[in-house]
């Protein structure tokens, strides 16, 4: 049984290249931009912890 990415390579070398193409970058986009949130929540978190310690316990 062939995987979604086995199928998308093999279309790679249609002429169905182009979307494929935008719908991986799209996908490279969203992870990006959600890894970057992650990352800007996190270091949040940690400063409100530093700063906050005390009201934590």
């Amino acid at each position: 049984m062939m995987g979604t990415d086995t199928l998308l390579n093999m279309l790679c070398w249609t002429p169905l290249a182009r979307p494929i193409r935008a719908m991986r970058q799209d996908r490279i986009n969203r992870i990006a931009r959600e890894n970057y949130d992650k990352r800007k929540i996190d270091d949040l978190i940690e400063d409100i912890m530093s700063n906050h310690h005390d009201m934590l316990s």
